[in-house]
C-alpha cells in the first residue's frame, strides 16, 4: 500500500484491515508518519519506508516481501502548472516519475508475487485521467498514462489470474482539496467502494457521485469529452453541485 500515511491512503489501510487483512505493509516516504496506524493496530500494520521513484528500493522491497498478494498503488503527486509554464520541466518530470513510473516499477517488481498468489493490484487513478484538469494538465497527462499502464498490466497478467482494477475518484475530502468550494466524497467511502469493485474483479470503478457523472459522459459522448473536455467538466460540476448525492 503506497502513500499510506495520509489522506485516501490512510483510509485504504483502515478499510483493508476492517475486511480482515492479516497484515498491511503501509509504505510512505517517512515511517514516522505511520506511527498512529501502528499504535492503533499493532503488528497488523507494518510500516515501510519507500520512495516509489527509487526503482532499486522498490525491487529490494519486493524481494523482502514475498507474501504480498495485493498491491494498492496510491502514491501520487499533484502538478498545478500550465503546459506552457516557463522553467517547469523538472516539475513535469517529477509528476510523471511519481504518477506513472512509480506504479510501473511497483507492478514490475511485485508481479511475480501477485501471479504466484493469484492476487491483484488496485491502481488509484483520477477523473483527471479521463477529463483533463484545467489547472493541472500535466497531472492529467500523468494519470492518463497510468490508466493505460493499468490496461496493459491487466492484459499481461490475465492468464495468471491476477485482478487489475483502476479506480477513478473525483474530489475527495482530504487535505489536498482544502479550500475547494465543492462537495467532496469521504475518503473512507471511496476506499470501500474501490475495494468492493476490486473484490469482485471489476476492471474499473467510479467510486463517488461526480465520478459516476463522468462515467456517464464518457459512455454517452466520448467525442465531446475528447473535443472540449473543459466544457464537459464544467457542465458536470454544475450538475454535481445541484445534486451531489445522486
Amino acid at each position: 500500500m503506497t502513500g499510506a500515511n495520509r489522506g485516501l491512503g490512510s483510509h485504504f489501510v483502515e478499510a483493508l484491515l476492517a475486511r480482515g487483512a492479516e497484515r498491511v505493509y503501509a509504505a510512505a516516504r517517512s515511517i514516522d508518519a505511520l506511527a498512529d496506524a501502528v499504535e492503533n493496530h499493532g503488528d497488523r500494520v507494518v510500516p515501510v519506508q519507500l520512495d516509489v521513484t527509487d526503482e532499486e528500493t522498490v525491487r529490494r522491497l519486493a524481494d523482502d516481501l514475498p507474501d504480498v498478494d495485493v498491491v494498492v498503488s496510491n502514491a501520487g503527486r499533484p502538478c498545478k502548472l500550465p503546459v506552457l509554464q516557463d522553467q517547469a520541466e523538472q516539475e513535469f518530470r517529477s509528476a510523471m516519475e511519481v504518477n506513472f513510473f512509480g506504479p510501473l516499477g511497483l507492478v514490475r517488481a511485485f508481479a511475480p508475487h501477485l501471479a504466484r498468489h493469484r492476487g491483484g493490484i488496485l491502481f488509484v487513478q483520477s477523473l483527471a485521467a479521463l477529463v483533463i484538469s484545467r489547472s493541472s494538465p500535466i497531472y492529467s497527462a500523468s494519470k492518463a498514462a497510468a490508466m493505460m499502464l493499468a490496461a496493459g498490466v491487466r492484459a499481461e497478467l490475465r492468464t495468471d489470474g491476477v485482478t487489475v482494477t483502476s479506480t477513478f475518484p473525483g474530489f475527495i475530502d482530504t487535505d489536498m482539496t482544502t479550500g475547494l468550494d465543492i462537495p467532496k466524497a469521504s475518503p473512507r467511502s471511496v476506499a470501500d467502494r474501490s475495494l468492493d469493485a476490486f473484490a469482485v474483479g471489476r476492471p474499473t470503478v467510479f467510486p463517488d457521485r461526480l465520478a459516476e457523472l463522468v462515467e456517464d459522459a464518457v459512455t454517452q459522448d466520448m467525442a465531446a469529452v475528447l473535443d472540449d473536455p473543459q466544457a464537459v467538466m464544467t457542465r458536470l460540476i454544475r450538475a454535481f453541485r445541484l445534486d451531489p448525492t445522486g
